[in-house]
């Protein structure tokens, strides 16, 4: 929203100065205030824009910085800034995307694990009872329940001590950047939410590099700051050697061509966009199409994720039925 109305401020004629103000009085978020103010300072000190804004590193990223040099250099930043607003409005929806595709399918996986620990804890012990006074012979089924629920809330706190320091030693471990690598290599594996996490990166890469390039940003600083968009360490590793490759003349598309971690759409495209000279608008059409497929992949996501939670959840709370009414079935037929 600020960077939106930034390029509406400067857009209407004011220098940087008086939109940095003008920002500042409408702004009631005080982190905000207290940042923008810094960042004013700065400008009034004698500093670039873009030189002040990367005192602020946690707040404005490389790519954000780096486009804000390029206007100022083509004395564009106007419309550089407006650009950057819309890309930060494409930013924010692709990440819209991915939430809403992964809200549901988290919110049944919550509320059936609570749910499942609730009757195997507070509802499971109350019906044993009555089959403990019944001194009948309770089948298989019922025996391994209660066992289940006996241990759970005997050795509760030792499971969650476990998963703990599982969780724990998991991250110490990825912060080394051999694990780390293999990790997001094993995600990229995975049926369908591997080339989900392949469409969003590429989606940021090449948006990014498009808007980089198209605002007169060099190819390699370029590659440099759409490498910082990406998330998956696989992925930066390819766009790393890509940027080496093109640093000693290879073009872009045989770079990353030969890293074979980008779809085959994307390179023709890229191929296509430096024959032409047309390679910004070619990235950009690379961008939506990966958009496109996350839509997609993202929907058929949901669909397999949502009836396979729903039917796990039944069939754990149906074995929990089954193993209760069966010792009740045979004291039924123990009577009559």
């Amino acid at each position: 929203l600020i960077t939106r109305q930034f390029a509406i401020l400067l857009n209407s004629g004011l220098s940087v100065e008086q939109a940095l103000s003008a920002l500042i009085d409408q702004l009631d978020n005080q982190d905000q205030k207290t940042i923008m103010m810094g960042v004013k300072s700065e400008v009034l000190s004698g500093r670039p824009l873009a030189a002040s804004m990367r005192m602020f590193p946690k707040v404005f990223p490389a790519v954000y910085c780096s486009l804000i040099h390029a206007g100022e250099q083509s004395g564009s930043l106007a419309k550089v800034m407006t650009k950057l607003a819309e890309y930060s409005d494409r930013t924010r929806e692709l990440t819209s995307k991915i939430m809403m595709a992964l809200l549901y399918p988290i919110i049944v996986s919550v509320v059936a694990v609570v749910m499942i620990i609730a009757l195997l804890v507070f509802v499971v012990p109350q019906v044993v009872k009555v089959f403990e006074s019944s001194k009948q012979e309770l089948p298989f089924l019922t025996k391994a329940l209660i066992a289940t629920s006996n241990g759970l809330r005997s050795y509760g706190w030792v499971l969650l001590i476990i998963i703990a320091i599982v969780v724990f030693s998991i991250f110490r471990l990825l912060k080394q950047h051999a694990y780390k690598v293999r990790f997001h290599r094993k995600l990229l594996e995975i049926p369908v939410a591997g080339k989900l996490l392949v469409n969003i990166d590429v989606a940021r890469f090449t948006h990014t590099l498009s808007l980089l390039l198209a605002s007169g940003v060099p190819m390699i600083s370029a590659l440099e700051a759409g490498r910082d968009t990406v998330k998956n360490y696989m992925m930066k590793n390819a766009i790393d050697n890509a940027l080496q490759a093109v640093q000693g003349g290879v073009p872009l598309a045989v770079a990353m061509g030969n890293e074979n971690a980008f779809p085959p759409v994307v390179i023709h495209l890229i191929a296509s966009g430096e024959k032409s000279g047309n390679l910004d608008h070619l990235l950009e059409q690379a961008g939506s199409h990966q958009e496109l497929e996350l839509s997609h992949r993202s929907q058929l996501l949901t669909g397999i994720l949502e009836p396979a939670l729903i039917l796990f959840m039944g069939g754990i709370v149906l074995l929990i039925v089954i193993a209760i009414m069966l010792p009740i079935l045979n004291m039924n037929k123990m009577v009559m």
